[in-house]
């Protein structure tokens, strides 16, 4: 493509004196703008005046208060506190990400009540930043740091990854976790097999399923003393704000033996899932939910079940009832020796309402301990759909014993 001659551009744009008019003015838009955001920083040096330039400036002038009180650590959590509640989103969106620039992991409190923001990128962020914290945050330091003198200074040039500490197989280790319709509560027992006094025992959660809970408690315990024999435990509670939770409770168990060795344990990881608890029945017609499920994405797996067909089918109805669905179809039909039986219920999600549906269908000749299930799910949200089919196939492993309940 020819390049057209400046003096074409210049007669399209009024002639030359125009264009001279045009570059005068945007050089005076830059500069005044430079010289407005430096004017701007000179004013907010201090913490008190970021503190101020937040709550009372422009919208400019606030986000460079924010993001400067970021380099202030936990003095400025108050003020980025109340930028999380400014109704403007952007003003929100700095705000999170500048507790995540403080890379203190006492910041994760403040985080955790914004993770339900109604603006999508105000969310993402408190997510991420809340995520990063857990991996990366430090916790705040208890008092003045004394440098340690170093015998050879030279040793300050070598970068060196940091020793990591060693592991005891004295010190046994049990999780669980017990959940209700809005929150769960993780429990680690922590038992010393060794035969002297375990100190000062750390455990620390490091990461956890965060799109559908948060922690509530802080996110390190401690217990002081575990003589030999005994056992100590500590409870870790999450709020729930998400119908589906499904993923590990990952933790660090750090102590210091009798020697002052400062030793790790084997904490393990626990898989949670939780699903139908965050469901309330939802009252339906069979012929309303033909209109239903054509919104709605839909997800099937079939089984082999070691279960003669009418006691399975009987079984999947209290099973369908335990999960909080409201059973509206419930047929069954014998023929020539061939048992087959339909269930199917809806739900509806407490805190984004969505909806789920569940057939169950069983197949089987009569008097045979051998039947065929179907597992079909109907959900708005086709994210829960697997998750939904694994959480019912298990409880019906469990209830016909093949799997211990939890």
């Amino acid at each position: 493509m020819s390049r057209k001659p400046d003096r074409v551009v210049s007669r399209a744009l009024g002639g030359g004196e125009s264009v001279n008019r045009l570059k005068k003015a945007m050089k005076n838009i830059f500069k005044s703008s430079e010289d407005k955001i430096q004017k701007m920083l000179d004013e907010i040096t201090s913490i008190q005046a970021c503190r101020d330039a937040a709550l009372t400036g422009d919208d400019d002038l606030r986000l460079l208060a924010i993001c400067r009180l970021g380099e202030f650590g936990a003095e400025a959590y108050e003020s980025l506190d109340i930028a999380l509640n400014d109704e403007n989103p952007i003003i929100r969106t700095v705000a999170a990400g500048m507790l995540a620039y403080t890379k203190r992991s006492d910041a994760l409190p403040i985080l955790k009540e914004h993770t339900n923001d109604n603006n999508t990128t105000v969310k993402e962020t408190v997510e991420f930043a809340s995520e990063w914290l857990l991996r990366y945050g430090k916790e705040a330091p208890r008092g003045k740091t004394i440098p340690k003198s170093l015998e050879n200074p030279t040793e300050i040039l070598i970068d060196t990854e940091p020793i990591p500490l060693r592991t005891t197989d004295d010190v046994l280790v049990v999780n669980e976790y017990t959940i209700t319709s809005d929150t769960l509560e993780y429990g680690i027992t922590i038992k010393n097999e060794g035969s002297t006094p375990i100190n000062d025992v750390s455990v620390r959660i490091l990461t956890y399923p965060q799109e559908a809970i948060i922690l509530v408690d802080p996110m390190t315990q401690m217990i002081e003393t575990i003589d030999s024999g005994d056992s100590g435990s500590l409870i870790f509670g999450f709020s729930i704000y998400g119908e589906c939770i499904e993923g590990e409770i990952i933790t660090s168990v750090n102590l210091v033996d009798s020697k002052g060795e400062v030793l790790s344990a084997k904490a393990g990881n626990v898989f949670v899932r939780s699903l139908f608890n965050q469901f309330n029945p939802l009252e339906t017609a069979a012929d309303d939910f033909i209109r239903l499920k054509t919104d709605m994405k839909q997800w099937n797996r079939e089984h082999t079940i070691l279960a003669e067909a009418t006691e399975l089918h009987e079984s999947v109805l209290l099973i369908l009832e335990g999960k909080n669905l409201h059973v509206f179809q419930r047929d069954a039909i014998e023929r020539e020796g061939v048992f087959m039986g339909v269930q199917t219920g809806l739900a509806e999600g407490k805190f984004s309402k969505t909806r789920i549906a569940v057939t169950m269908t069983v197949v089987g000749s009569m008097n045979d301990s051998l039947s065929k299930m179907r597992i079909d799910i109907f959900a708005d949200d086709p994210e829960i759909l697997q998750t939904a089919a694994s959480d019912l196939f298990e409880t019906i492993q469990r209830d016909l014993g093949v799997l211990e309940e939890k």
